[in-house]
């Protein structure tokens, strides 16, 4: 079990602001706050890119009820497409495309969480394969696709990693730092960030 250990940060959030290296895309928000730390992580990540390159973020903090709009419609399709599955199966299933937002949440909802992508300074996103957050098999970092892919996800996660944040292995484009989910990822007890609302 994985304590939280709020009292080490403030849940002060901050917001994303455009440079020459970090893009912001409002395809799913426009809503740019997230936890100092992580925001200093991702600009930092971004000044290590080559040229030409940047990171372009599509979500960073999300509220609950942002978390529910995203959950309600995976689960029921979910539901729609597996008929004789337990309540409990679709759960699970639903949890690796959306985490629920009930009980503890998401990193988002803890501000921790960013989903991110790479671009070219002329706002032309690289090929990363699949929609983000699209329910296909390709989402997952590690699938099996061209080599163009494979070194466009493996750059981004490597850029990441850099500068200490871990990517969720179901989907290529999240990653965060201090939440559970990097608790359990880099084999820790603690997490520093709990959800805000």
């Amino acid at each position: 079990m994985i304590e939280v250990i709020e009292r080490e940060f403030p849940a002060d959030l901050v917001e994303f602001v455009e440079t020459d290296c970090l893009l912001l895309n409002p395809l799913e928000t426009d809503d740019w706050r997230i936890r100092r730390i992580v925001r200093d992580k991702v600009i930092a990540c971004s000044q290590t890119l080559p040229d030409g390159l940047c990171l372009m973020v599509f979500e960073a903090f999300r509220s609950r009820a942002r978390q529910w709009d995203l959950w309600n419609p995976v689960k029921a399709s979910i539901t729609k497409n597996n008929p004789n599955w337990s309540e409990a199966r679709i759960y699970a299933e639903s949890s690796r495309w959306v985490s629920p937002p009930d009980g503890f949440g998401s990193g988002h909802q803890a501000g921790a969480a960013v989903d991110v992508k790479l671009a070219r300074t002329d706002r032309t996103e690289l090929d990363f394969g699949g929609l983000m957050k699209g329910l296909s098999g390709m989402a997952p970092t590690n699938w099996p696709v061209s080599i163009e892919i494979r070194n466009n996800r493996d750059m981004l996660v490597a850029a990441m990693q850099r500068v200490g944040m871990i990517n969720y292995p179901d989907e290529w484009w999240h990653f965060s730092y201090g939440d559970r989910l990097w608790a359990e990822i880099t084999k820790r007890d603690e997490a520093f960030f709990a959800p805000i609302d």
